[in-house]
């Protein structure tokens, strides 16, 4: 259900790239034994009377030069090539923690509006380039500022990461969840028209209304719904679900516009 960032092109990593170069080294000294062997196997061709005694010396100095470029392949893998790319894989692991940290909500684990800042814009040109569609869904959970008076801002905190599990767990994997601030989310639909979307937004409202929430808690929450336009910008297309949510919430608790 969640839905990676597009990743950044990233160089080779220093590791291998000293793997490739010491293999093409030796693929290269290697092809320049066999190309000595064959040259020499075909003077003694033509001089069959030296082949009793320069043959098989010929053949083992090229299965010893073999085995000897084998042997050092071996080692300099085992000291220098291995070491170099677990420790580039290490790096590659790290920097992608820090991607998904820098790109997550810390308290809900949904994605962030850094992350979002990215793909609604590779969402809207889909939408321009191909005519795939896309839908915005923000919602808001209602009096959640009486939560936290009553029942305390950790409680409250609580009740955020239910809430954004409970999205995250009943939209599709290929919808993006985003916390917008407090107790808002986003979430964007991928592929589908406002019809469809209006449908999750019902489906969502009734199973956020039907939770019951640590600490005795109860919610419902307002919805906003709209399909992105080709011509919208990021801005027009949230300014255009934050219109809508707001006359959802003029509706009262559950509202959906």
């Amino acid at each position: 259900m969640q839905q990676g960032q597009t990743p950044a092109s990233t160089p080779i990593p220093q590791g291998r790239s000293a793997s490739l170069f010491y293999f093409a080294t030796a693929g290269a000294v290697a092809a320049a034994m066999v190309a000595e062997f064959l040259v020499g196997y075909s003077i003694l061709r033509d001089h069959p009377e030296h082949w009793s005694l320069l043959g098989r010396e010929l053949q083992a100095a090229l299965v010893a030069g073999l085995l000897a470029l084998a042997a050092q392949g071996v080692v300099v893998f085992l000291a220098l090539i291995r070491p170099y790319r677990e420790a580039s894989i290490r790096v590659e692991h790290l920097a992608h923690a820090l991607d998904q940290h820098s790109h997550r909500d810390a308290l809900t684990g949904a994605l962030n509006r850094t992350a979002f800042d990215q793909i609604i814009v590779r969402e809207l040109e889909a939408l321009r380039r191909y005519g795939l569609a896309v839908s915005g869904i923000m919602l808001d959970a209602d009096n959640f500022r009486q939560v936290n008076e009553a029942k305390g801002y950790e409680a409250g905190d609580q009740v955020l990461f239910e809430l954004a599990q409970l999205i995250r767990l009943h939209v599709r994997r290929a919808d993006f969840v985003f916390r917008w601030r407090s107790g808002r989310f986003l979430i964007l639909a991928s592929g589908i028209g406002e019809e469809q979307a209006r449908k999750l937004a019902a489906k969502l409202r009734d199973l956020v209304a039907r939770h019951a929430f640590r600490q005795e808690v109860r919610l419902t929450a307002s919805f906003g719904v709209a399909q992105a336009r080709a011509e919208d910008s990021p801005e027009l297309f949230v300014g255009r679900l934050k219109s809508l949510l707001t006359q959802a919430k003029e509706q009262g608790p559950g509202g959906l516009a």
